[in-house]
């Protein structure tokens, strides 16, 4: 024990410098791994560069110049990630500042190193392909065409400035080759560009049509209650869950008094109306737990988990006394609808089919009796 604890604090130690320096935040975390990435690949090539003057390739002073200028950007890139100022913004990881100082860089290298220009040319493709992973097409040839500025100002200055080590011809040559594939490559960066934002859409439009599928599936479209194809699911899957915990549960069938003479009279537009007022004060005034459905034309059926007849009679009443409101008609005052309904109890010896036929049966007699009640099938 004792060795645990005294080794307990070296243990947590990796973890705390990987929290100071990449933060607690996940996209945060993940901006300031890939810059951290990118600098070790900064490292490796200023290794290389420290290798080129200590093998007299390249003066000292014009290598420090790299070195300053690369290390300097590195870590301002860091430190503004790290406040993590950048999370509001619409790309976080700064990407295409990041992607222009690297060309930056890299045209400095080829200013710098005149025994490796054509390996540092090699490189600067590879930066223009991230961008398709990353930014627009219009940024793909912004990048490209910020290459050929970048590496032709670098040539012109070199042709300038050191006639005696530069072969102009071939520099012309090198020239012709940035001017004539970086754009194309940034061209062909910005169609892969396009194809991913592209299939992105695809995918969330196809993501987006299937939920309204599934919804479709499972609810009324005019009124957003669930369907009957789902309640009857619904109440399939109750015993699975804690719907029917402790008691029976109450079914009842609901029907919209005078519904065909509402249609009559003011038009379909009017019933439809009726329909959806219905449904949203229900669903305002029903318990958490309760279930209600269209069960097709102007019948509803709302399934009460765990409850007592009393208890649904209450529900009922609730809800008979809140679409007596003349606020709640507000949309259609000419249309004020009643309801009647038949009330069954659904032991744990019947089907939700058996319960629905003794509440049918209930809803009849309600009819009967004059509309605008609540019958029980055990009354």
């Amino acid at each position: 024990m004792a060795w645990v604890c005294l080794h307990l604090p070296m243990i947590q130690r990796p973890s705390i410098l990987v929290d100071l320096l990449l933060g607690h935040e996940p996209r945060l975390r993940l901006t300031l791994l890939r810059t951290l990435t990118a600098g070790g690949v900064y490292l490796v090539c200023l290794l290389l560069q420290a290798h080129s003057v200590w093998a007299e390739y390249v003066p000292l002073q014009e290598a420090t110049g790299v070195f300053v200028f690369v290390l300097l950007g590195q870590m301002g890139f860091y430190g503004v990630l790290r406040t993590g100022w950048t999370l509001s913004l619409r790309d976080p990881a700064l990407t295409m500042p990041q992607m222009v100082f690297a060309l930056s860089a890299l045209a400095l290298a080829y200013r710098v190193n005149p025994h490796v220009r054509g390996a540092v040319l090699i490189v600067v493709p590879l930066v223009l392909i991230f961008g398709a992973f990353t930014l627009t097409p219009s940024r793909c040839r912004a990048l490209g065409w910020a290459a050929v500025a970048l590496f032709g100002s670098a040539m012109a200055w070199g042709a300038s400035h050191d006639a005696r080590q530069i072969d102009t011809t071939i520099e012309w040559i090198h020239f012709f080759f940035v001017a004539t594939v970086l754009p194309t490559i940034s061209l062909l960066a910005g169609q892969l560009s396009q194809w991913r934002s592209d299939l992105q859409v695809q995918k969330r439009e196809l993501r987006e049509a299937l939920d309204r599928l599934r919804l479709l599936a499972t609810h009324d479209e005019l009124t957003g209650l669930p369907n009957r194809r789902h309640v009857q699911e619904w109440v399939r899957q109750a015993p699975a869950r804690d719907a029917y915990a402790t008691r029976s549960a109450c079914v009842a069938l609901i029907d919209l008094d005078h519904f065909k003479r509402i249609n009559d009279l003011w038009g379909h537009a009017v019933g439809d109306s009726v329909l959806r007022i219905f449904a949203r004060e229900a669903v305002r005034l029903l318990r958490s737990r309760d279930m209600l459905a269209r069960w097709g034309g102007e019948e509803f059926v709302l399934v009460m988990p765990d409850t007592s007849c009393t208890e649904a009679r209450a529900v009922l009443a609730r809800l008979r006394e809140g679409l007596a409101r003349p606020d709640v008609w507000a949309e259609c005052p000419q249309a004020r609808a009643t309801f009647s309904a038949g009330l069954s109890v659904q032991t744990a010896t019947q089907t939700f089919e058996e319960a629905m036929r003794l509440a049918d049966t209930a809803l009849y007699a309600a009819k009967d009796a004059g509309r605008d009640r609540v019958v029980a099938a055990i009354d």
